[in-house]
């Protein structure tokens, strides 16, 4: 799903037009964004939280080469979706047969 398919779906679900619904999604990523930006870590209950995670500096090669170079720590950006969305998605078998028959 893009965030076109997510504002479509929005202005479906809420009858905001669908550039109401484009504008709210934009607002929604910003805001995230920023708040990771002053390294805090946003909760939305009973879907998950978005945060930062440090990763270490450690060694990497270069495949062609096979020349062993340092790769220098760094900040990512993280989700962990919550309890509830976890058994969301454990109780949907279908999923489960679909990413398995692959």
């Amino acid at each position: 799903m893009t965030r076109k398919d997510l504002a479509r779906a929005i202005s479906e679900k809420t009858g905001l037009s669908r550039k109401d619904a484009e504008a709210a999604v934009s607002v929604v990523f910003a805001t995230i964004e920023e708040s990771l930006l002053r390294g805090e870590a946003v909760t939305i209950r009973g879907f998950g939280t978005f945060g930062l995670k440090y990763q270490r500096a450690r060694k990497g090669r270069i495949i062609h080469s096979g020349q062993i170079v340092p790769i220098p720590p760094r900040l990512r950006a993280s989700f962990e979706p919550s309890p509830q969305l976890q058994k969301s998605i454990f109780q949907k078998k279908e999923l489960l047969e679909r990413y398995t028959s692959e």
